[in-house]
């Protein structure tokens, strides 16, 4: 299939057709030339099931001192940014559509190793709203992680930090997409589980504090009896799990909010640009090449996590060339807007 000659003159729903013509070529040539792939299920399981178990082997070796802590820390957020793509594919059916219970346990599975976010089958619900609603004051999703908002100390919070997150804009969604939220099924608690969690990773974060302002001002405190060792608990806690899953948390909430675009969004054109530039890399390392690929799962949906990675390089130059923006860091400083002047950018003349 030939890209063939560039047309000024495609409006832009005609450029998303050819956009997703050529993401569907590509994920139907890949496939035919790797025959494995057919095994989606199966596949899906291996991930999932071999990230878990990759989380609890270098946690394990921690604890025996056979790793240092950064390895661990490092490691561990990998594997549980393979968890969150496995959890995104989940939600779009892409594994066991036939089969809820398969499809359930995987759910616990990605998410007890991943405890810093809400429950899967919630996320389930806000995440296809956020393909309805892209860009839009209804998604619930974008705008919980700092999606519109302006630049500044109260974004970089709800980036970084859920309850801030919360705090900060929770009450703005809340009457923003009421009509949206109601329609949810599914509970956004289970139980008191997510909440053991943010127990352990604040008492974590002010003991750790603490500690520090002890050293820095010599002051004559000593950690003794039960305070010592459940600040021993929680370190230990921190460096196998709640380290990791802040690291690949903030990655994606950073890339994934100012990679979205957001106000006067009406049509899936214009809903991302794509983030590759050289200085997303650290990131990209713990979300797994979110920004740089992410503008394709919105074109094509039903592609799991590792075709759409897989057919990225072909799939890129389409983008551009349709005039799909690249590193558009000035949308950063305007609230993720889709800025006038760039809404008809310069298309590269090819030749014939």
């Amino acid at each position: 299939m030939n890209l063939g000659k560039n047309k000024l003159n495609l409006t832009e729903e005609e450029k998303t057709k050819r956009i997703i013509r050529w993401i569907r070529y590509a994920d139907k040539r890949l496939r035919r030339k790797y025959r494995i792939l057919q095994y989606q299920d199966s596949i899906g399981m291996c991930i999932a099931l071999g990230s878990a178990f990759g989380m609890i082997l270098l946690g394990t070796s921690y604890i025996l001192g056979w790793i240092s802590a950064w390895i661990c820390i490092f490691g561990n957020a990998i594997f549980a940014s393979l968890l969150h793509e496995m959890e995104h594919d989940l939600i779009h059916n892409l594994y066991y559509k036939k089969s809820p219970k398969i499809q359930n346990f995987l759910f616990w599975i990605v998410w007890l190793f991943r405890l810093n976010v809400v429950n899967s089958w919630f996320r389930k619900e806000i995440h296809l709203l956020h393909h309805k609603v892209s860009g839009n004051k209804e998604d619930v999703e974008e705008r919980f992680i700092g999606n519109g908002m302006p630049f500044g100390w109260r974004r970089i919070l709800t980036m970084v930090d859920p309850v801030m997150a919360l705090a900060i804009q929770g009450p703005k969604i809340a009457r923003d997409s009421a009509e949206n939220l109601k329609k949810i099924q599914a509970p956004h608690r289970i139980g008191i589980i997510r909440e053991v969690y943010l127990l352990l990773w604040y008492s974590f974060l002010a003991l750790s504090l603490f500690s520090f302002l002890v050293w820095l001002f010599n002051l004559p405190f000593e950690e003794r009896g039960w305070i010592k060792e459940y600040h021993e608990f929680l370190n230990i806690a921190a460096i196998v799990y709640m380290i990791p899953s802040w690291i690949r948390q903030t990655a994606i909430q950073v890339v994934s909010s100012n990679m979205h675009y957001y106000g006067d969004i009406g049509n899936l054109y214009r809903q991302t640009q794509v983030l590759d530039s050289w200085i997303i890399l650290p990131l990209h390392l713990f979300c797994f090449n979110f920004g740089s690929t992410h503008g394709i799962h919105h074109f094509v949906v039903n592609q799991p996590f590792y075709i759409r990675q897989a057919v990225s390089p072909f799939v890129k130059p389409a983008l551009r060339k349709y005039g799909i923006r690249f590193n558009d860091f000035r949308s950063m400083f305007s609230s993720n807007g889709f800025v006038e002047e760039l809404r008809a950018p310069r298309e590269p003349v090819l030749n014939s």
